[in-house]
């Protein structure tokens, strides 16, 4: 009895360790990373045809967050910026933005999913 309690605690304790150690499922975005992100995604939405903005992605982070990215400057700055990018390589700018916002790829997009399929 008295090695079946210690191995319980033994399995308790390394399993309480093991979790402690893993990284967060899901890094929280800075407030910068999710404007130049939001303002890329916007940019795709304009320009790219078969993409739109994932409403529900960013209706979220700004209902978490207070962020509202048209208003701010640094929004407007960076799609201003990107705008002359995409205008210049679209099919490049398009198929970059799609591997890092598209909401479809398998597993996941690589940074945000903030862009989905047009219907």
């Amino acid at each position: 009895m008295k090695q079946l309690i210690g191995a319980a605690a033994g399995f308790l304790i390394g399993y309480s360790a093991a979790i402690a150690q893993e990284p967060p499922l899901h890094p929280r975005l800075t407030k910068e990373q999710f404007l130049s992100y939001s303002a890329g995604a916007a940019v795709a939405a304009m320009y790219c045809e078969k993409l739109e903005l994932n409403a529900d992605f960013l209706e979220g982070y700004e209902y978490a967050t207070g962020i509202y990215p048209p208003l701010d400057p640094y929004f407007r700055s960076e799609m201003a910026r990107l705008e002359k990018g995409a205008k210049s390589d679209l099919k490049s700018y398009c198929s970059l933005t799609k591997l890092m916002f598209y909401k479809g790829n398998k597993p996941k997009p690589l940074n945000a999913p903030l862009l989905i399929d047009k219907p």
